[in-house]
């Protein structure tokens, strides 16, 4: 049994960000539950990015309810757009696979019942394993999806000195008037701390209605976004048209929430943890969705959503009109092209904002095929090279090979290759030496 040991009290480290040759991997560990624990037994599944001297943080991304989310829970740590977010930052990147008796899940959605031990005791584990002490040691961002969504919510008022951010999508503290049969949901004023851990709320337009079967778990959502901004919290919600339950492309919004707070939020030569400046923020609108600088007079309108950036703000509006977000930028091009046997073969890392659609191969600057993924029918219609399922979990356990076979390699001629990302954006082209 692993004995877990925490201080809220986060230590100070000196580290250097600057990449190294240091090998990154992933590591699993399974963690049995404790005499008065709810849960039946948990595994974590920790992926740490190649050439970082220090991990800064860590994503950790906890699944919903039933068997269904859960069998997949572990490959929230594989997810090539999560893993490029983590990377960025210098973060490592966490899933789980949380077991109930019966597949009650109220046996871990609140962290007192055990569940907040476990994570702690597999961070300690981790550190130890990685010879990275600094693992159990450095504070969190948290996402959750349904009942995620509540463990993320409720950790945001055990733990807030440790959390960074959290997106929480379908789920907050409590359904409305739920009755839990162990250890009750914190309430929306017991821990004023939590209100300054910047929170963005997401969830389906069509399940927050009222003859759907999640609305009381999204009646509890709105509640506590009303009460966490009158009271001039650092939060927003996000509502998602045209979906219910299912996670559809809120990773857009989610990855840009992310990328936009952990580097206001963490300092740069430390793992501390700032609160925010909401006079650098942008405010959007609930009602005529629309957006503007931040206002003192805003800090407790609770119409108003609050953002850490305009770009932030502004993926908000798209998302909230849409249901999709446009990326601007150009993907990283792919790396280490070569031949072997008339077989080209390279790496690619995913675009952060919006992944990996496919492949390019070009002869001479003309395009002579495509590596894309296998069509699935709602979640892949595109068949895209990477894509996620309703949970917001990789579609598959393995992606396609970075492989194109030529039918005739031409010495004469110039072979390239480049990344397209989901907005049709190429990167720049990797030719073959």
């Amino acid at each position: 049994m692993i004995k877990a040991l925490f201080s809220v009290v986060i230590s100070v480290f000196l580290f250097s960000c600057t990449s190294t040759n240091r090998p990154g991997g992933s590591y699993q560990v399974l963690i049995n539950p404790e005499k008065g624990e709810a849960f039946e037994k948990v595994e974590y599944r920790l992926w740490i990015p190649d050439g970082i001297d220090q991990v800064r943080g860590i994503i950790f991304r906890q699944h919903g309810c039933g068997e269904g989310a859960r069998k997949n829970g572990l490959e929230h740590a594989d997810d090539i757009q999560w893993q490029a977010l983590a990377a960025k930052h210098h973060f490592a990147l966490l899933g789980s696979q949380m077991w109930a008796l019966k597949e009650d899940c109220t046996t871990w959605m609140m962290p007192k019942d055990g569940s907040a031990r476990a994570f702690l005791s597999a961070l300690d584990h981790f550190a130890k394993v990685t010879e990275r002490p600094e693992v159990s040691k450095v504070p969190w961002a948290l996402w959750g999806h349904s009942g995620g969504a509540i463990w993320s919510t409720n950790m945001c008022y055990t733990y807030p000195e440790r959390i960074i951010a959290a997106f929480p999508r379908s789920g907050a503290l409590s359904p409305t008037g739920k009755e839990w049969p162990r250890t009750q949901p914190f309430k929306e004023d017991a821990n004023p701390k939590a209100l300054e851990v910047p929170i963005l709320f997401c969830y389906g337009d069509e399940e927050a209605l009222p003859n759907q079967r999640f609305f009381s778990l999204i009646k509890g959502v709105t509640d506590l976004v009303d009460y966490g901004r009158k009271n001039g919290a650092p939060w927003a919600q996000a509502i998602h048209p045209k979906s219910n339950h299912e996670n559809s492309n809120s990773r857009l919004l989610a990855v840009r929430f992310f990328d936009a707070v952990i580097p206001q939020r963490l300092k740069s030569d430390s793992h501390e943890l700032r609160k925010l400046d909401l006079n650098k923020g942008y405010v959007g609108s609930n009602g005529n969705l629309t957006i503007a600088p931040f206002k003192v007079k805003d800090k407790a309108d609770a119409d108003l959503n609050w953002f850490a950036s305009k770009e932030l703000a502004q993926a908000w509006l798209e998302l909230t009109k849409t249901g999709n977000i446009t990326d601007k930028s150009a993907p990283p091009a792919p790396t280490h092209f070569q031949l072997a046997d008339n077989t080209l073969s390279w790496q690619a890392a995913a675009d952060v904002e919006s992944s990996i659609a496919y492949f390019e191969i070009l002869k001479n600057s003309k395009v002579i095929g495509k590596v894309g993924g296998k069509k699935a029918k709602r979640w892949n219609d595109n068949a895209h090279f990477h894509a996620w399922n309703y949970s917001d979990q990789p579609l598959t356990k393995k992606l396609p090979e970075m492989k194109f076979d030529l039918t005739a390699f031409d010495q004469s001629a110039k072979y390239s290759i480049r990344t397209v990302n989901f907005s049709g954006l190429r990167s720049s082209e990797t030719v073959l030496k």
